[in-house]
């Protein structure tokens, strides 16, 4: 063993100091190295050399931000409004966030105002960030491109994503870097090596020259590398790669094998490096990961070799100029595979079960059918042209015939649109009655589960259990399932939050743990009115009804811009971030509710050029 640089990283986005030792044989890698030593920090050391031959050793690695009381305090769980008594969610790393506002009752509510308050919408500012490894998501569409592959190539052993207000994208949530993932990635890389050196067309494309050529390898290494790291590789870096590959390799496809598993196990590769200008403190974006930033915001991947070209020639230096490449992106295709996710995790359907008691009719290949439904009028109404929030009173739906014919739909046409008639349960309703989002929601109180999802969803809010919760769950003891939620609306312990939920909760009540209706139940006995606390007038008596008065809530883009926010950024607004938040809010609003003007608006805003570590 021999005891490497110490290097700078900007983990957390802060500086942390890494002791790095090189591990130069094992039996297991036939005398390759797992990690060498470079004076700059982890540009070439592959990541598995942290667990298999090498020490690593973080300090300094940055406090967490913490969110404002007041007006619209914010940590990582959420946001808070007014000045009320309960308490927001916590901020990034250890931080906590603001005190809650109006909507504060008993058992927690963190407000919805869904991001910090602005105080100057066009500052050169931008709330504090970690250290971003990729999401399992972009690790694979980002192979997908490396592999010229038709699809991602299938992730065994790597975990999902832990998720924050349901989205994956959050870099503080991620999981540990243990052995097993480190194992992952590198069995990953060489699986896929070994699969593109049998593949003679798709070979000849992505190494991109004759592999017992004398140059092939440093030129493939070079160019493979720079759209692996996302910047170009210098000389040294080419040098050690392709001088321990020749090495060490069996074989001319064991060198090929052996480089691409060494820049696949990087740092530079896992984790999305920004350093900016300046090492701490605000730094303004490098061409190149202003390049990767706004290729991962769009598209879910690593920035194609045409935009580091366009990056590196100046065409994103400029507002106009980053805006342009924006809108461009925004057609691609790409862009709806990367947000059709992004929907999944909003509206919670990302992941559904069948049900422990499969009604009649039922069948588990209708949880595909469900799904699709969701993904196709989501991805309608985002990239059609119109009207984003049309999704939420639609009176269309896109259906397969088994999930029609299970739901006592009207039967679809040849491309699976069915139009529902005016007396229909589910006519206006929109997303709101999609059986992907209700059977998500069917764990425990469907009363109380809906009701919290569509706060949650639409207004940014939380509602939490309160302190004596088990106290109360002791009064429960015996009741039925009407005369639970008659006496949680009246005892005072329990009326503050259900109050907010369970009038909501109540208008989904006929549709069982499936979405699909059932008309032989009766709300009424449950002697809560249906309605939406938010709204004037609040009560409703259709879904429709309760639709339409969910797509006017004033707080909706507000929620839906930060949910967006954190979907791009990897971290809840916290700090300056609320002025982001407010311009795609406001962008989003003036361009009609278009969808793709929310993702410009965040582009737009100064913070997308900038960094700052946590203090």
């Amino acid at each position: 063993m021999q005891e490497g640089a110490t290097a700078k990283y900007p983990e957390t986005g802060g500086m942390a100091r890494l002791k790095l030792v090189s591990y130069m044989s094992s039996s297991e890698h036939s005398g390759r190295p797992l990690c060498w030593s470079r004076p700059r920090a982890l540009l070439a050391v592959p990541l598995f050399a942290f667990v298999f031959g090498c020490n690593a050793e973080l300090t300094d690695p940055g406090a967490a931000g913490a969110g404002t009381a007041g007006a619209a305090a914010s940590g990582n769980g959420g946001s808070a409004g007014g000045s009320g008594a309960s308490t927001g969610g916590t901020g990034n790393g250890t931080g906590t966030g603001g005190t809650s506002g109006t909507s504060g009752t008993t058992g927690g509510s963190s407000g919805s105002a869904g991001a910090p308050t602005c105080t100057d919408i066009n500052a050169n500012e931008t709330g504090t960030g970690v250290l971003r490894r990729l999401t399992k998501l972009e690790y694979g569409l980002t192979l997908q491109d490396l592999f010229g592959l038709s699809a991602p190539p299938t992730l065994d052993g790597i975990p999902d994503d832990n998720a924050r207000d349901g989205f994956r994208t959050s870099a503080a949530d991620q999981p540990v870097m243990d052995h097993q993932l480190l194992r992952a990635y590198l069995d990953r890389a060489k699986a896929l090596a070994t699969e593109l050196l049998a593949d003679n067309a798709r070979r000849s494309t992505v190494i991109g020259c004759e592999t017992t050529a004398t140059d092939c390898l440093a030129a493939f290494v070079s160019r493979f590398g720079r759209l692996a790291f996302r910047r170009p590789l210098d000389a040294t870096e080419v040098s050690a790669i392709t001088t321990r590959a020749t090495t060490v390799g069996a074989d001319t496809n064991d060198q090929y094998r052996f480089a691409i598993e060494a820049l696949l196990t990087s740092p530079s590769f896992l984790f999305r490096i920004e350093v900016g200008n300046a090492p701490d403190g605000l730094s303004t974006l490098d061409a190149h990961e202003l390049a990767t930033r706004l290729s991962f915001a769009i598209w879910g991947r690593g920035p194609s070799a045409e935009l580091l070209d366009a990056a590196e020639q100046g065409a994103l230096d400029t507002p106009q100029g980053l805006l342009d490449r924006a809108g461009a992106m925004l057609a691609d295709p790409k862009a709806r595979i990367f947000y059709e996710a992004f929907f999944q995790q909003w509206l919670g359907y990302e992941v559904l079960m069948a049900p422990p008691q499969p009604p009649m009719g039922w069948s588990n290949a209708l949880l595909d059918d469900m799904k699709s439904e969701t993904n196709r009028v989501t991805g309608d109404f985002a990239w059609g042209g119109g009207n984003f929030l049309d999704a939420i009173t639609a009176n269309t739906t896109n259906a397969t015939p088994a999930l029609a014919t299970y739901l006592g739909l009207p039967a679809p046409t040849a491309d699976g649109t069915v139009t529902f008639s005016a007396d229909h349960v589910r006519a206006g309703s929109g997303l709101l009655t999609h059986p992907s989002l209700l059977s998500a929601k069917r764990d425990g109180d469907l009363i109380a589960i809906r009701g919290n999802w569509l706060r949650g969803t639409f207004l940014c809010e939380h509602l939490g259990l309160p302190a004596d919760a088990d106290q109360i769950g002791d009064m429960l003891v015996g009741l039925t399932r009407v005369e639970i939620v008659q006496m949680r609306n009246t005892e005072a312990a329990c009326a503050g939050c259900h109050a907010s939920i369970d009038p909501i909760g109540v208008g989904f009540a006929a549709f069982d743990g499936t979405g699909r209706f059932d008309e032989t139940v009766d709300i009424s006995e449950f002697g809560v009115v249906p309605a939406l606390p938010d709204a004037t007038p609040a009560e409703f008596t259709t879904m429709a009804e309760l639709s339409a008065k969910v797509r006017a809530l004033p707080q909706l883009p507000a929620c839906l811009a930060a949910r967006t926010f954190l979907y791009v950024h990897g971290r809840a607004p916290n700090g300056p971030d609320g002025c982001a938040v407010e311009r795609a809010s406001q962008g989003f609003v003036n361009a009609n509710h278009g969808f793709p003007a929310l993702i410009r608006s965040l582009v737009e805003a100064p913070a997308f050029r900038l960094r700052r570590p946590p203090t």
